[in-house]
């Protein structure tokens, strides 16, 4: 990985950072103070690697700006499993209970800043204060409920009604991943997907005046 040295932490993403861990768990002024103490700003390039398969997890982040592909790698095929954005946290939470290396890779794709922290310190603030049991609680549980969501979708919809639920929801993903790593998300060619694109562009778009009048026009 190419090191990279940040500037020194923004006020304002440390305000972003303390206030996604509010929502999640109002932190007494005390334990903000001691987590933030150990917190570091960091800056990947596009390409560099938050994690890898197979090497220590020994780091959460929290997104500040930058985008990130999340994926798997096996017999020379890749295997993209979903990406993380601003003000999300990312983090090998099955090595933080069990210390084995990570099993994904996570990947900058866009000029990424985090704030990191030990992943480790997590267990010593359990001993410290209610409300790190609660924040550990909150962060897995809206975890499992993001992997529900998502299991159902692959389960359940078509790669065009997945993608068609993408645009509903407005999803940041449409603006700013490449189409090939799209595609490889929905589990299709780059190809389907630009036919896909192209329809459901065609159906939102709006139909002239003119148009319009002569579709409503009576047969003559």
């Amino acid at each position: 990985m190419r090191q990279h040295l940040p500037p020194p932490p923004a006020p304002d993403a440390h305000a972003a950072l303390r206030a996604a861990m509010h929502a999640l768990s109002p932190l007494p002024d005390a334990e903000w103070a001691f987590f933030s103490s150990h917190v570091r700003d960091r800056s990947f390039a596009i390409g560099d690697f938050l994690f890898r398969e197979r090497a220590p997890a020994i780091d959460a982040h929290f997104i500040v700006h930058g985008l990130v592909r999340i994926y798997q790698s096996g017999d020379g095929t890749e295997f993209v499993r979903g990406f993380d954005f601003e003000n999300r946290f990312v983090a090998m939470y099955g090595a933080l209970l069990t210390g084995d290396p990570s099993h994904l890779n996570v990947q900058a794709l866009e000029q990424v800043r985090t704030l990191s922290f030990p992943a480790s310190l997590l267990h010593q603030l359990y001993d410290r204060h209610a409300c790190w049991e609660r924040f550990g609680r909150r962060m897995l549980e809206q975890k499992l409920l993001q992997w529900q969501d998502k299991e159902s979708r692959f389960r359940t919809l078509t790669p065009e009604a997945h993608y068609r639920l993408l645009v509903t929801r407005q999803s940041p993903l449409l603006g700013r991943v490449p189409l090939h790593q799209l595609a490889a998300y929905l589990q299709i060619t780059p190809e389907t997907l630009s036919r896909i694109r192209a329809r459901v562009h065609r159906a939102a778009a709006p139909v002239p005046d003119a148009a319009r009048r002569r579709v409503a026009a009576p047969a003559t």
